[in-house]
């Protein structure tokens, strides 16, 4: 088995820690900023109100997942082949010239435009991704993966509750802006003030601070230089699934595929649920805060519950605790305040199911290996994304006017985790994947 390499770079982990936090927060805000606003313009009311149709913005959520299917094979190889800091600093590079497009979408009412950038930086996120958590482990020492893990899911999740609410404002200004011709920028700065100009404001001043941030990582070398970059991405996914398969990697893939695979269909749901509470915009993006809110603290409890250790165990309870929120969620009158402690319950129990796994994915492969497995789990996990937001927008007009029933669906799939659980044990904190070389 490959050592690691960059067990010597430990002592400016917690800079390098601080950093990488930091510059995920922003990019994690920019995301769900730009989705975010999307998904508002699309939906009824909307400043593109009924471009894509009744849960239209079901395909929003489909366009950022694609690059993660089809570009991970190249992502992860890279990073194995390079060192993890480079990547990361060059994709928060990219990051600003596609915030700037994105922005100029709004100001021109061009929502293709919009719709372009946001799949580009969803490709941007690609590639960041498998650096991103691949780092950890060259960052902390073992006994601190979980805490690590557990810091990082709760830095997202509040840049997802920054994201929701920044979007939420943002939003709510733009619906009092009328549709513009897309080709005359000038008639809508002089027409429509600075509301046009609030997304690219947002947008390029966060992708700023993250810039600022990624520069700090202490160096990191390349721990397989010798790693091939396959012409066709998939035929990566077919060797790595080779390894992965009949071992815990494989198991702990598809249930950390699950968890992505609820989460997508509840935050389209709770991005519907205006209409049915009778709230705005903004108070809708207070529900999406809360779940965010609650899964960070879900999550830093599960990583110092699990202490130096990777403790199973939590997510299975987090399972189960989850299928008991969805139903309440789908079947409890309609209230606002009944939602929202659903969704805070969802949430805290999703923090508990998703820090014992991905510490599981991050310790079991070999050092040299780590970048192309994680990016072949990410490419499993954005496949059932990608169908689920398919399937979404396909059989939402099932539902009615009452989408909160989909949440009884979604318990299914937190049921389908517990069962996977079941087959994850205790020593499946071992390498599972011995190196062919």
């Amino acid at each position: 088995m490959e050592a690691d390499s960059n067990i010597g770079t430990i002592g400016s982990g917690r800079r390098g820690l601080a950093a990488l936090l930091v510059a995920q927060f922003m990019g994690a805000a920019n995301d769900n900023i730009l989705k975010a606003l999307l998904s508002f313009a699309v939906v009824t009311g909307g400043m593109w109100s009924g471009r894509l149709g009744q849960g239209g913005h079901g395909l929003i959520a489909l366009c950022l997942f694609v690059p993660f299917i089809l570009f991970s094979g190249w992502a992860g190889p890279l990073a194995d082949r390079h060192s993890k800091r480079t990547i990361a600093i060059w994709m928060k590079w990219f990051e600003l010239p596609l915030a700037i497009l994105a922005g100029f979408g709004f100001v021109m009412g061009n929502f293709w435009l919009t719709a372009i950038a946001m799949v580009l930086l969803a490709t941007q996120s690609t590639f960041f991704s498998p650096a991103k958590y691949g780092m950890i482990p060259e960052l902390v020492p073992d006994s601190a993966i979980s805490r690590a893990n557990g810091l990082l899911n709760m830095t997202t999740n509040i840049a997802v509750i920054t994201g929701m609410l920044v979007a939420g404002i943002v939003s709510d200004r733009l619906q009092h802006v009328a549709p513009v011709q897309e080709s005359i920028v000038t008639d809508a700065v002089v027409n429509f003030g600075m509301n046009l100009w609030l997304p690219i404001m947002v947008l390029v001043s966060v992708a700023v601070v993250g810039i600022s941030a990624i520069v700090w990582l202490p160096k990191l070398v390349p721990l397989q230089p010798s790693t091939k970059i396959p012409i066709n991405p998939f035929t990566s996914y077919g060797s790595t699934l080779r390894e992965m398969w009949g071992t815990p990697l494989w198991t702990g893939a598809i249930a950390w595929a699950l968890f992505y695979l609820l989460a997508t269909t509840a935050i389209l749901v709770i991005t519907e649920l205006g209409d049915v509470l009778k709230v705005s915009d903004q108070q809708v993006s207070y529900l999406l805060a809360a779940v965010g809110v609650s899964v960070g603290i879900g999550s830093l409890s599960a990583g110092y519950l699990s202490k130096s250790r990777i403790r199973i165990e939590l997510s299975r309870i987090g399972a189960i605790s989850m299928v008991l929120a969805l139903l309440l969620a789908g079947l409890a009158p309609v209230s606002y305040w009944v939602m929202l402690t659903s969704l805070v319950w969802l949430g805290l129990s999703a923090g508990f199911y998703a820090i014992p796994l991905q510490s599981l994915m991050q310790t079991l492969p070999i050092p040299g290996h780590r970048g192309r497995v994680l990016a072949t789990s990410n490419a499993i996990s954005f496949s059932f994304m990608a169908g689920g937001s398919l399937a979404y927008w396909v059989c939402r007009p099932l539902f009615g006017d009452s989408p909160q029933y989909i949440f009884i669906v979604c318990s299914a799939f937190a049921i389908a985790a517990c069962v996977i659980y079941r087959f994850i044990t205790h020593d499946s904190v071992h390498p599972a994947i011995n190196d062919p070389e």
